[in-house]
């Protein structure tokens, strides 16, 4: 009988550098005190537009100083001359006869009848406008009409006024990545980019950070067989990452793990019966039945794995906080008091969306409605498409406010990138899909997109260093 392997060496996890990025995260956070609903929409576009408007000059001028006819920059749209072939600066804005409205919560509200919600905005009656503190005109041509477009990007069009008084647009530009900060250790090559290593290796120096989502504590889909077999996969993840589970090989790649980041849907939502929904509006006294067991659930398992490595934990869409983005830190208070009275280091409530910086490694982390949104106005693209157009047009949630909610700031717009990430990370999607993006001033994004554990069992890992990635699966198949 051939004896047990065990480390050579007791394995300890390396040191941590948690770097708080405070200017590009102050904003998410709210002041209850002073927060408002009052400010209109409108502000937000403005802003956007003022503050994106020089970042895409700059790169139209470079892209069209040589282009034949000599297209010079018109400063409003209303100013576009016929005829003549020059560029303009605006904001999108898509006119989708898909797209929900206010009128139609109006008709759910009073008459309990909605048309029912589409998986895409998109269709072929949709019109492309650009518009800016003077006015709006709308954008025509093939070129412009395949741009995949969203509804809140600051776009620069070559054209010329068509007699109908349209812009015929032959090309367009976007602001593109916004500078990045130096990272030491990068040095991934072009080739390894889309290469995902899904077995455990110890071989790569650096940081590695586990990033999960959707782990939907209390999800009671399926069959009890399949809710076993979900908490077994829970187990698993647990296990391994406090060391406990796999070989000696495993237990030395995990204490490698330095920090945990959970990116939304930890816990399912709180459904209100059809019943239950329709008193609620007829006598404003909702009776909806709560569970707590899945707070309790969570709350343990975040006390167990945060007794062995630091963890983040950001809100999504079905977790109890506003739905609003952004979606303010989950109280520290409702995960029980060992967790509450943790260090701000050792376990951290985050905002949605939240900057994390860790060594000189930049994340930018999302629970995934931006891009769920933006997906819903193209036809094809993949989201993983769609999430490297987001770094292009240097700004994460376009969308919002008009298809997506968020808080109606009034003197700045917080979504828009001001700095390019090292990693970029959108959770609860479809399935797992990552690359690198790379801009044309040296700029090196990863990108990950997380799928829902609940779904698939999947745990992401990424080397703040090298920016590789490893996957992990924990799925129990059902018996």
């Amino acid at each position: 009988m051939e004896p047990i392997p065990v480390p050579s060496e007791p394995t300890t996890r390396p040191s941590t550098h948690f770097t708080p990025l405070d200017d590009l995260t102050s904003s998410f956070l709210l002041n209850a005190k002073t927060q408002t609903y009052s400010h209109q929409y409108s502000s937000i576009y403005f802003l956007r537009l003022h503050e994106m408007k020089k970042a895409v000059a700059q790169v139209a001028r470079a892209k069209w100083a040589n282009a034949p006819g000599g297209p010079q920059h018109v400063p409003r749209v209303l100013d576009i001359k016929k005829g003549k072939l020059s560029y303009v600066i605006g904001t999108v804005y898509m006119d989708m006869r898909l797209k929900p409205s206010i009128l139609d919560d109006i008709v759910k509200d009073e008459f309990n009848l909605a048309a029912p919600p589409t998986a895409k905005y998109f269709s072929d009656d949709d019109v492309i406008m650009m518009e800016d503190e003077s006015g709006r005109v709308k954008l025509v041509g093939e070129v412009i009409a395949k741009a995949g477009l969203v509804t809140g990007i600051i776009v620069g069009a070559l054209g010329m006024e068509t007699p109908a008084g349209d812009f015929e647009v032959v090309d367009y530009c976007f602001a593109g990545l916004p500078p990045q900060s130096p990272l030491s250790g990068s040095g991934l090559s072009k080739s390894d980019k889309m290469d995902i290593d899904e077995e455990p290796s110890s071989s790569s120096s650096g940081e590695w950070i586990a990033l999960v989502s959707g782990l939907e504590i209390g999800l009671t889909h399926g069959t009890a067989a399949d809710a076993e077999s979900l908490e077994t996969s829970r187990q698993l993840l647990i296990e391994f990452l406090l060391g406990e589970a796999g070989g000696v090989e495993d237990q030395a790649f995990s204490s490698q793990i330095s920090r945990l980041i959970i990116l939304g849907n930890s816990v399912v939502p709180i459904i209100m019966e059809e019943e239950d929904e329709i008193k609620s509006k007829r006598f404003n006294a909702s009776k909806t039945k709560y569970d707590p067991s899945p707070l309790y659930n969570l709350s343990s398992i975040l006390t167990e794995i945060s007794r062995a490595l630091p963890t983040h934990i950001l809100p999504g869409s079905s977790d109890p906080t506003g739905t609003s983005l952004p979606q303010q830190p989950l109280p520290r208070p409702m995960f029980g008091k060992e967790l509450s009275s943790k260090g701000k280091e050792a376990f951290v409530c985050e905002t949605n969306p939240t900057w994390i910086g860790i060594g000189d490694c930049e994340m930018l982390a999302v629970s995934g409605q931006t891009i769920e949104d933006i997906y819903k106005y193209v036809e094809s693209p993949t989201r993983l498409e769609m999430a490297s157009r987001t770094l292009l047009w240097r700004h994460m949630a376009p969308t919002a406010p008009d298809t997506l909610w968020c808080y109606p700031y009034l003197n700045e717009d917080p979504f828009i990138l001001t700095r390019c990430p090292h990693i970029y990370v959108l959770g609860n999607q479809p399935e797992f899909q990552t690359d690198i993006v790379e801009g044309t001033e040296g700029q090196r994004t990863r990108i990950v997109l997380l799928p829902k554990f609940s779904e698939t069992g999947c745990l992401t890992l990424v080397n703040t260093n090298s920016l590789e990635v490893k996957t992990i699966s924990f799925k129990v198949s059902s018996p």
